[in-house]
């Protein structure tokens, strides 16, 4: 493969890891010595490159994915599912991606918008930045569930325009198979291979008999409704974006663009999960 030449690489690091920090620094020199230019995280890039762990690499996927750019992540910090590179390892990485060995997988991503009948709150000061048209991204998932202070919500669930049904619960989870890991695991939804193409309904703390998960194609149209007398609050991969009153409803489907990865198949989903779960062979 020919080797990359005058790429533009945006560096994103995790804002209170030294570590972080020191690797920033020798990663920033290496790209300009091999002829890149290392530049802010939200210019336009080539390649992002994300130093710390999933957190870090959520934001940076969501900024990247608005141009279709490919993020490699650097785990700095407990092993986790999508920075993928460990610390020791990273100029090995740039290296390979610099000789054009590097692959792009593509994880499915989620488009949500809310639909209010009154005037939106002001966002919180760390919310996601939203699209042109006012919608989000996510890669791992968007959480509508009861307040820090509140009881159980009621939520009413349309699925491609018909009512499906209306939870009593602590909330509800509508997650990508990538997300499956994250907050819907300890809801007790199914893990998916994140390479697959689906999207998971996940129940949390469901006060009545149906409290499966449901795995829908990735065509499906998810429709949230706040139904009752409580509001809920709202997040998009683990960041708040306010509060839904009642009648007000949230919409996710599946992204017109994926997230893009780089990968060099070093840490495999099998690997990672058998190292979270500290599974042994027999």
């Amino acid at each position: 493969m020919a080797a990359q030449e005058g790429r533009t690489v945006a560096v994103v690091r995790h804002p209170d890891r030294d570590q972080a920090a020191a690797l920033e620094g020798d990663i920033r020199r290496w790209l300009e010595d091999h002829g890149h230019h290392a530049t802010a995280p939200l210019e336009a890039a080539d390649l992002v490159v994300s130093i710390g762990g999933d957190g870090t690499m959520l934001r940076a996927v969501d900024q990247a994915s608005r141009q279709g750019t490919p993020v490699l992540g650097i785990n700095v910090g407990q092993l986790g599912y999508l920075a993928e590179v460990d610390p020791s390892d990273w100029e090995a990485a740039l290296e390979r991606w610099h000789r054009g060995e590097a692959r792009v997988v593509e994880r499915m991503a989620l488009a949500v918008r809310v639909e209010r009948h009154g005037s939106a709150p002001a966002p919180p000061d760390d919310a996601p930045e939203p699209l042109p048209d006012g919608s989000y991204l996510a890669l791992n998932e968007v959480v509508v569930e009861k307040t820090p202070t509140g009881r159980m919500v009621r939520l009413g669930v349309v699925l491609d325009g018909e009512d499906f049904n209306t939870y009593a619960a602590d909330g509800m989870i509508v997650a990508t198979p990538t997300g499956s890991t994250a907050y819907a695991l300890s809801a007790r939804g199914p893990i998916v291979d994140p390479e697959h193409r689906a999207i998971v309904l996940t129940p949390v703390a469901p006060h009545m008999l149906f409290d499966r998960a449901l795995v829908l194609t990735p065509g499906t149209e998810v429709r949230l409704e706040i139904r009752g007398d409580r509001p809920a609050t709202v997040a998009l991969d683990g960041r708040s974006i306010g509060e839904l009153e009642v009648g007000d409803a949230l919409i996710a489907t599946a992204a017109a663009r994926p997230a893009r990865l780089l990968t060099f198949g070093g840490h495999t989903f099998h690997s990672i999960l058998k190292a979270k779960f500290g599974l042994e062979d027999r």
